[in-house]
Parts: structure tokens; C-alpha cells; sequence
């Protein structure tokens, strides 16, 4: 599975509205300079983001964006699968050809959709408000991210 850019960027927008100390809007300037981000990017994502329903915009002098929803309510999956589409393990994804799998090939496919399944397990447990609540206690000194296992 590979998660794009335009979805990391999305999941840390949506983290950064539901962590917002103010409920009011938030301007893509905002976001974007609170999570060094470009915001000609964030802008098309947020849009996409509002016809998923995860946002809602407001115009004028105090708009921006806000939560559509309560972060509780809003999985890290579904925001995936919004803005990237299905869960599918690479090997399995990423098969270009439309011949007939080999017997061989076609062995591993209980594997790729065990691996698919627990992915999706894992990321419907995760709320943009359970990642919101834990950003202060991952982000110490010694915090180093792993991107690739």
C-alpha cells in the first residue's frame, strides 16, 4: 500500500482542524503554514476533501474550513479510501497485466488479501481525533518517523 502525498496532506489538515484550540475556521494559509504545507496543493485537497463530506467551508473575513463531522466520527480509512481509493497491498495492486495469473501467482493471493484485510483493520481503529489527541506525546526530541518497514 502506498499512501500518496495529497492524502498525507489531507489526514494532516483534517489533525490539525480537529486539534484547533478555537472552533472556528481555519484559512488554508493557516493550516497550510501550521503543517508547512503548500497551500495552492491544500487548496484543491480541501476541495476534495468538502465534496467527501469530511469538511465544511465558510466564506468571508473569519471563514476557512471546519470539521463536517466530529473527528471521532471520521476514520483514517475512509479519508484513504477518499482520496486515494482502495486498500490493496502493492504486490498485489500493482499488477499491470491482464493475463491469467500463474498458478504461482494466484497461490499468493490469500496472503495479499489477509495482509489488505489487517491493514483495513487497523486503519478503521484510527479517528483523525484519536491521531489529534496523541500529536504531543509523539513529537518529543527523540521522535523519529518509519516511514518503510
Amino acid at each position: 500500500m502506498d499512501i500518496s502525498a495529497r492524502t498525507m496532506y489531507g489526514l494532516r489538515a483534517l489533525v490539525t482542524l480537529a486539534g484547533a484550540r478555537s472552533k472556528d475556521p481555519m484559512s488554508i494559509q493557516s493550516i497550510a503554514e501550521e503543517e508547512s504545507l503548500p497551500s495552492k496543493f491544500l487548496e484543491g485537497i480541501m476541495a476534495d476533501l468538502k465534496r467527501g463530506g469530511f469538511v465544511l467551508s465558510r466564506r468571508g473575513a473569519n471563514g476557512g474550513y471546519l470539521l463536517a463531522r466530529p473527528a471521532s466520527e471520521i476514520t483514517v480509512l475512509a479519508v484513504i479510501r477518499h482520496l486515494d481509493g482502495p486498500v490493496a497491498p502493492l504486490a498485489y495492486e500493482d499488477r499491470t497485466t491482464d493475463e491469467r495469473p500463474t498458478n504461482r501467482q494466484a497461490a499468493f493471493q490469500p496472503v495479499w488479501m489477509e495482509i489488505r484485510d489487517a491493514t483495513i483493520r487497523i486503519l478503521e481503529t484510527y479517528s483523525i481525533q484519536s491521531i489529534a489527541d496523541s500529536v504531543p506525546e509523539i513529537c518529543g526530541e527523540d521522535f523519529r518517523p518509519i516511514y518503510q518497514i
